[in-house]
């Protein structure tokens, strides 16, 4: 009595546990679709003749309370033009990836670049810059240079793509996490990064590795 507060028992208990009980069990006896794992061949693709391309990342650790970002523009030939690298306080990738954006605009502004192609792996920032509506008082200020930045080229396209084909720039920002300086402006790619740079200007693919959405629904 003191349990239920005077509450008489619910007539329809039976009823109720009956029905959840068939529900349980129609949902464990659905036939599992088998899982497709598919693999796509991906690589870094040189941009039009007469365009540069600009790739940019960032990457935050927990574990180091920090950030970091980077870039590098290569012409149509996939050589290096010029690249960055920028070590940021304790803030998270989506930021980082802002970041990254507009240093690597400015980089090209700078150099006097006139068609440029940006790539970047996050879709999220790519989604924000094509969204008139978007609002963040902390991003602003960064957003807003972008913006400004991307208006000053004769000719200037954002997409995204996937992260395996963004092996440089990430390399780059990874550098930035660790490095002890705020900003580091790179006329020559670092050592351990020219191997990657001729894996991409040489077209070579890597595997991603991923389920069939389709066949797991």
């Amino acid at each position: 009595q003191v349990v239920f507060k005077g509450k008489g028992a619910n007539p329809q208990l039976v009823k109720s546990i009956i029905m959840q009980a068939t529900e349980y069990a129609m949902c464990i006896s659905r036939p599992k679709r088998n899982q497709t794992i598919m693999t796509r061949q991906i690589r870094w693709d040189k941009p039009d003749r007469g365009w540069v391309k600009l790739n940019t990342d960032g990457s935050a650790s927990d574990l180091l309370n920090a950030a970091g970002c980077g870039g590098l523009i290569r012409d149509d030939q996939g050589n290096w033009i010029g690249g960055f690298s920028r070590h940021i306080g304790n803030t998270n990738s989506f930021i980082a990836e802002v970041w990254a954006l507009r240093d690597g605009l400015q980089l090209c502004h700078q150099l006097n670049l006139q068609s440029v192609m940006v790539e970047l792996d996050a879709s999220a920032v790519v989604a924000a810059l094509n969204n008139p509506a978007f609002a963040n008082t902390i991003l602003s200020p960064l957003f807003d240079d972008c913006k400004h930045l991307i208006a000053l080229f004769p000719q200037c396209h954002i997409r995204h793509i996937v992260r395996e084909a963004n092996s440089c720039a990430d390399k780059l920002s990874r550098l930035g996490l660790f490095q002890s300086v705020n900003f580091v402006l790179l006329s020559s790619p670092p050592v351990d990064l020219i191997p990657l740079i001729e894996a991409d200007r040489c077209g070579l693919y890597s595997v991603r590795i991923g389920i069939d959405v389709a066949s797991a629904l």
